[in-house]
């Protein structure tokens, strides 16, 4: 199975080394961002070098003005197939029991574990 590309969006340092550290044992390749606006472009810049992400994590709180839904709808704008999930530690229950709702593939409640993050992303990247 070829390695997939996953970018993670959150606006804490912290999180995103451990996610990273995550996913790498995990086998998969890793970008981070940390602002709406970098997550687009940085999901631009992998299409347009024909190197695209299979999937996109989003934490829904972020400090540029954007949340997580703004910037989904953003990239499905330029990838209407992306997988996504959405994870945040606020309790947002609307959120979290029906991602679909608002254009999310699946919900992961913060913190999580390493076991529940490969158990979503096989399920998604079946």
């Amino acid at each position: 199975m070829e390695t997939k590309k996953i970018l993670v969006l959150d606006d804490e340092e912290l999180i995103l080394e451990l996610v990273t550290e995550f996913l790498k044992l995990l086998d998969f390749k890793v970008e981070t961002a940390s602002t709406g606006k970098d997550a687009i472009s940085k999901f631009k810049k992998a299409l347009e070098i024909k190197e695209p992400f299979d999937l996109v994590l989003f934490d829904m709180t972020l400090p540029d003005g954007m949340d997580g839904a703004q910037v989904l709808k953003e990239i499905k704008k330029l990838d209407p197939e992306i997988k996504s999930i959405v994870s945040t530690g606020y309790n947002t229950n609307d959120i979290m029991d029906d991602p679909k709702a608002i254009g999310f593939d699946a919900a992961i409640p913060k913190p999580y574990s390493i076991d529940k993050l490969k158990e979503v992303l096989s399920e998604l990247l079946k």
